[in-house]
């Protein structure tokens, strides 16, 4: 297929170009003649699955081995969660029942390999783990789902997470279990070797989570470290996922670091890469990789300096430059050419930034409704900029209180820039520059995902958004391309959870300490104008506090009315209050000056409704001064006042803590109108 000219960038889908086309790099060529390094470690891209398919080919050739790749199901992962969830939050506890787990899981599924292998199977006698066969023996369920059956089965006896540790390698049977594969492996002189891959399937980086994946790594690692020559396997790890342990394991640097192959590619390696499948996709003789290329490209795009300039619109990785070239040579024939030019690149990378930051936008929309407009604040923008630079690209943004209802509810949360620039580092859209590494560091890549952004620094947007965003750097050295990630399994709903719940409580302390009265009447109104902001985000805008200070006519806070919602909807159409007029008093009993105040204020643009926002305990008008005024000014003026309680927005602000009940207060004053009308003011109609 011509838009897969060199390959799929998915091994599994790429068998054909693995077989004909692979490039023994001193990785594959490290990991197939010797068992020094058994933890694989890369980035997102860089070829682990195709290590494991073409190792697995390479062992299979080889006279009395047995190669078997395992690869976890996503909902059997989900499931071991809920089971390992059991020894509760301690890391420790959860890895260390997952390594005895693991172990006998890995034991257990060669085992019946082995006793169902016409020439093998008389060696293993599984008279001692009789009870285990069964269960092993089920042809339709994976690894993973027997093994959350028997982990079940144990829990389900009741007794205490830390005694079911203790007596985990006695109820699994472990040391007997062992001795059976060993027995048998040392009887047939036949050797298994074990590849473990994609281990990000259901992954998630939490306590949970990490401690799974750590405990798998710990039991390959005792798998080789115990001198059986019958008994390897490699575990292929995502680099966050490494991280991950480096930073929640204290027995990282003594177990496991020594164990570890880091993948790396650089501009030769990728070049011999790419030159193999043109020699497959274009069916060339050709043997000099040079004049390879230059067969294949014209004008700026020959020679090393052409590869070049593919390769810097890539993060120096197998996946990037497949996908830019297969893009590229596409976008060539659809042209009618046969070679490629530096406008068929510029063309691929374009589109593939666009794609990547609209995935961007899709996998964050839900919990981060207004990413789409703080990256857009830095279209144009330079890519390594200061932190201050930034505040002022998002600010623009900030300033603005007629987005979308949805966006805005989201943007009304950030009470500064700082803010925002965290909410982007914590979805890896921008790197902060770590003085102790001397590099950027972006969230995702697991080194540092709690780093705080400061107003003094420097940081850099992710390359793979830059021709998107058409800033002013267009590529990136290899440098700096080997220390940047793209690891998207973070979660950043704590993120944003944390921040909507900090500001709620925040305000309600502040309520706490404002005191009723004259005293406190500028802390209630500047309250009072940052909880309108919030329970209306998305229904009213530019909502200001004591907007015509000089004018004669001095109202508290003024908001423009969107018409977003059916109750704003319906006081522009009743009432034609376009303008929204809230008079704030400290303190509770309201009389006639208050109300001749407002009905004052209620003319032109500010139409007949208006509201009252007072110390009041409830919404309700009290039988005398409250009522009589309210009917005053409705039938002698054709002027609402409505009266919202000091309950109400502290009710409302509270509800925001769910994004489910962002519209309540709006409902709950639709209804309170209804109230008005049909019981405060149903008699002596005009």
């Amino acid at each position: 297929m011509i838009g897969k000219l060199l390959g799929d960038i998915i091994a599994e889908n790429d068998t054909p170009m693995l077989d004909r086309a692979f490039l023994e790099t001193a990785d594959f060529k490290t990991l197939a003649e010797s068992s020094d390094r058994c933890v694989v470690v890369g980035r997102r891209g860089t070829g682990k699955s195709a290590l494991a398919y073409r190792l697995k080919k390479y062992w299979k050739a080889q006279e009395k081995t047995y190669v078997s790749i395992i690869t976890p199901d996503e909902d059997q992962i989900i499931g071991l969660r809920d089971i390992f969830s059991f020894f509760g939050d301690n890391f420790l506890h959860i890895k260390a029942a997952a390594k005895l787990s693991w172990r006998y899981a890995l034991f257990m599924e060669l085992i019946i390999f082995f006793s169902a292998h016409y020439k093998y199977g008389k060696f293993v006698d599984t008279r001692n783990i009789r009870s285990h066969i069964p269960l092993w023996k089920d042809r339709n369920r994976s690894l993973t789902s027997k093994l959350r059956i028997k982990l079940k089965e144990i829990i389900s006896k009741g007794e205490s997470p830390q005694s079911t540790i203790a007596d985990l390698a006695d109820e699994l049977n472990l040391n007997q279990v062992e001795s059976t594969l060993i027995d048998a492996l040392e009887k047939a002189n036949f050797h298994f070797r074990l590849l473990i891959d994609r281990l990000d399937e259901g992954y998630t980086p939490d306590s949970i989570g990490v401690a799974m994946v750590d405990g798998l790594v710990q039991t390959v690692i005792d798998l080789n470290s115990r001198g059986n020559s019958h008994l390897s396997a490699i575990v292929f790890l995502r680099d966050n996922m490494h991280r991950s342990i480096a930073f929640n394991d204290p027995d990282f640097t003594r177990n496991i670091e020594g164990q570890v192959l880091r993948l790396h590619w650089d501009e030769y390696s990728l070049f011999n890469l790419i030159c193999n499948r043109l020699r497959i996709a274009f069916n060339k003789k050709t043997e000099n990789n040079n004049k390879l290329w230059n067969s294949c490209c014209a004008q700026e795009m020959r020679g090393k300096e052409g590869f070049r300039i593919a390769l810097r619109l890539t993060l120096y990785r197998p996946r990037d430059i497949l996908v830019l070239l297969n893009n590229a040579f596409l976008d060539s024939a659809s042209k009618n050419s046969k070679v490629l030019l530096t406008e068929n690149i510029e063309a691929s990378a374009k589109s593939i930034s666009e794609h990547r930051l609209t995935d961007l936008h899709k996998e964050y929309e839900t919990i981060f409704p207004a990413i789409d407009l703080f990256t857009s604040s830095f279209v144009g923008s330079k890519t390594k900029i200061s932190i201050t630079e930034a505040c002022e690209y998002v600010e623009t943004i900030l300033i603005k209180d007629d987005h979308s209802k949805k966006q805005q509810r989201d943007v009304v949360f950030f009470e500064n820039s700082l803010q925002v620039l965290q909410r982007l580092y914590g979805i890896g859209f921008i790197g902060l520059f770590d003085q102790k590494h001397g590099s950027f560091v972006f969230c995702h890549d697991g080194r540092d995902p709690k780093k705080e952004v400061l107003n003094q620094g420097t940081m850099l947007i992710h390359p793979c958004y830059w021709l998107a965003l058409n800033t002013t750097e267009k590529d990136i050295d290899l440098e700096n391309a080997e220390d940047i990630y793209d690891e998207y399994d973070i979660e950043i709903s704590s993120i944003s959870d944390e921040q909507r719940k900090s500001r709620i409580g925040s305000l309600m302390s502040e309520f706490n300490s404002i005191e009723i009265g004259k005293k406190g009447a500028y802390e209630f109104e500047s309250w009072c104008h940052q909880v309108i902001r919030l329970i209306f985000a998305g229904s009213l805008c530019n909502i200001e506090l004591h907007p015509n200070t000089n004018g004669l006519q001095q109202r508290d806070i003024v908001a423009t009315n969107l018409c977003e919602t059916p109750i704003w909807k319906r006081i522009l159409q009743d009432y034609k209050a376009r303008q929204i007029v809230f008079e704030i008093k400290n303190y509770s009993d309201l009389g006639a000056s208050e109300y001749r105040q407002m009905n004052s204020y209620l003319c032109k643009e500010y139409g007949s409704l208006g509201f009252f926002i007072t110390r009041d305990p409830d919404n309700n008008l009290r039988k005398g001064k409250d009522l009589n005024w309210t009917k005053e000014l409705y039938y002698d003026h054709e002027k609402i006042i409505i009266k919202l309680s000091q309950k109400y927005l502290l009710k409302h602000l509270s509800k925001l803590r769910s994004p489910q009940k962002h519209d309540a207060a709006n409902k709950e004053l639709n209804k309170l109108l209804d109230t008005y009308i049909r019981k405060y003011l149903k008699i002596n109609c005009r």
